[in-house]
């Protein structure tokens, strides 16, 4: 054998070794650094309010700190944006609500988010309850609606924006009982809150943790749920199916999302770490007492739950002709 020879061989044995084993010695375990969860809507919001209960115990299953960061705007679309433009390694995560399954029919977006992320995990879902201000004439939807019909110019309710969760939960009973409610819509939750509160607004859709205190003290008057079921919370509230008017299941859902081209191994480290802080019966009945129901679901079954919400809301936004701010 020349010597050349021998050093041809040699080299080729060479590349071979570390093409076998370079990736393994380069690759960083997961997660490497602290982990940002980006929210899109802002401080003291529902959202934020699940993710602050969770985090400490999200940090501890990580090994990492979890850091919680607001990109508000855009109905959820300026979080989301970032996201899909985020570097694919983990520590950049979508934690976002329905909107994600909404914007894509309301506005133009440079991204499709079935194409864009990779779902982790739909972690909860929250119901919506109907609520009027005491000094409306209505005890229950039936008498709400009856009460409608009778009114010239309709009854108005308020939600935090054109496009949000509560304007929809409003234009969809309009529709299925067929009357005629005037929308206003407010910047914020607290806002369109305020003024249910202050009786300048007749009704609104909030979310049941944040109506509840409200409910409690005789400052509004739950009507009925936009769950499937009845909520431990309130056990007394009935469903909006119950009181008569089905097909009006909306519910706040949060779920978490990564920039696609993430690594399969990526995506499963972070859903098995939110499974076992959910799994946590501490954990659960802490989100159980405020309101939110635990779903962990699997990456795959979110991805079939987020076709079928971007598909449902799409036809109620053409029905509806609803246009986001």
């Amino acid at each position: 054998m020349t010597i050349p020879g021998f050093f041809r061989i040699a080299l080729s044995l060479l590349s071979c070794s570390l093409l076998m084993t370079g990736p393994v010695a380069l690759a960083q375990p997961y997660p490497s650094r602290s982990v940002t969860m980006i929210l899109p809507f802002g401080a003291g919001g529902t959202s934020d309010v699940l993710m602050r209960m969770i985090a400490p115990d999200l940090s501890k299953a990580m090994g990492q700190s979890v850091i919680i960061e607001h990109k508000v705007g855009a109905n959820g679309a300026i979080a989301e944006e970032f996201v899909a433009r985020a570097k694919p390694d983990g520590h950049t995560v979508l934690v976002t609500s329905t909107s994600i399954a909404t914007n894509p029919s309301m506005m133009s977006l440079s991204w499709d988010p079935q194409k864009a992320f990779v779902p982790v995990m739909l972690i909860t879902s929250v119901p919506l309850v109907m609520a009027v201000h005491p000094q409306v004439k209505a005890q229950n939807v039936r008498e709400f609606v009856e009460l409608a019909k009778r009114q010239p110019k309709g009854l108005n309710f308020s939600s935090w924006g054109n496009g949000s969760i509560g304007h929809f939960a409003g234009e969809n009973l309009q529709m299925t009982a067929q009357i005629k409610l005037n929308h206003i819509p407010y910047k914020s939750t607290a806002q369109a809150l305020n003024d249910v509160l202050g009786g300048q607004v007749d009704a609104m859709f909030p979310t049941l943790p944040l109506a509840l205190p409200h409910i409690k003290a005789g400052k509004l008057r739950a009507l009925g749920l936009t769950s499937p079921s009845r909520s431990s919370l309130a056990p007394d509230i009935p469903t909006m199916a119950e009181t008569g008017f089905p097909n009006n299941e909306i519910e706040t859902w949060f779920a978490v999302f990564l920039p696609a081209g993430t690594d399969t191994a990526v995506v499963q480290k972070l859903h098995q770490s939110f499974k076992s802080v959910l799994n946590q019966p501490e954990v659960k009945e802490r989100l159980d007492s405020q309101g939110f129901r635990v779903i962990a679901s699997s990456p795959d079954e979110l991805g079939r739950f987020l076709t079928g919400q971007m598909e449902w809301y799409s036809r109620l936004v053409k029905a509806a002709n609803i246009k986001a701010d």
